[in-house]
């Protein structure tokens, strides 16, 4: 889309911040996402969470980092309960970030999330168009595996009829609603952050007041996805909004990819219910 790159859909600046739990075997993605990062054309503010390091892990972290980007701020929480707790640290800086008049957005991603400039400037552009409904575009995530991209997160195809959304006249830029909206990462402007930091959605136990979120969404994935059904319009499963065109296809600028590849790849998560479904099959 010619519009995504214009500058008024750009973000002002952006904070970002990537959770990466050290591991050797993962250095190598994590190169990915931050050269992915350092190709962007707007400003950024880089963060990332990591577990509690040694010094020679510190020393491979801080040395990799150096070689993709340019400046980036590296945050260890130490003394850690539980290992799946490490995306919530992210909150702490969000509330950083956002005393900062200077961030107009925010981005959380995991370390295997590859989000393209294109990406982020489609969700600047159709946030414009949906505030007035109170709601945000969302991502797909998804893998390349065998040259086909995979839904990783939906277990069932979106059934259009069944589905809320908006069309529109000539059915272009139309958006659905789906049941599945996780993407391991999240994007949001001023306005949300303000309602997501003032919001039981930071907690923990804001799951235990939603039946989706209480089945679906474990501790980790949690901090990822609990915005989404934090006050959300009559009428819809949560807040996220994906586009579709006439013939039910997916644009790819809402994919973001899961650098990882393993839903697609292994029958044990694909019986499951993950990574079975195409992109191109999604909506039904």
């Amino acid at each position: 889309r010619s519009q995504f790159k214009k500058k008024n859909n750009y973000p002002k600046k952006l904070a970002i911040v990537i959770c990466f739990y050290f591991n050797p075997k993962k250095i190598k993605i994590l190169k990915k996402t931050l050269q992915e990062i350092n190709s962007y054309n707007f400003k950024i503010d880089l963060s990332l969470i990591t577990n509690q390091l040694q010094k020679k892990q510190k020393n491979v972290l801080k040395k990799m980092i150096i070689n993709k980007v340019k400046n980036c701020n590296i945050y260890e929480a130490k003394e850690m309960p539980d290992n799946d707790l490490l995306p919530w640290f992210s909150i702490n800086i969000m509330k950083k970030k956002f005393e900062n008049k200077s961030i107009s957005h925010f981005m959380f991603i995991e370390d295997d999330i590859l989000v393209t400039s294109k990406n982020i400037c489609y969700w600047v552009y159709f946030r414009k168009i949906l505030k007035k409904f109170k709601l945000v575009p969302g991502f797909i995530r998804y893998e390349n595996y065998k040259n086909d991209f995979y839904a990783v997160d939906y277990e069932k195809k979106i059934i259009l009829n069944k589905s809320p959304k908006i069309l529109t006249d000539d059915c272009s830029d139309s958006l659905i609603n789906p049941k599945y909206p996780y993407s391991a990462m999240y994007l949001m402007d001023r306005e949300l952050m303000k309602e997501y930091l003032s919001s039981n959605a930071i907690k923990f136990d804001f799951s235990f007041t939603n039946n989706f979120l209480k089945s679906k969404a474990p501790i980790k994935e949690l901090l990822n996805i609990s915005h989404a059904f934090l006050n959300v319009p009559k009428g819809f499963f949560n807040k996220l909004m994906i586009p579709f065109e006439k013939n039910k296809n997916i644009p790819d600028y809402c994919l973001v990819e899961h650098t990882d590849v393993k839903y697609a790849n292994f029958k044990k998560l694909k019986n499951m219910g993950f990574g079975k479904i195409k992109v191109k099959d999604l909506i039904n």
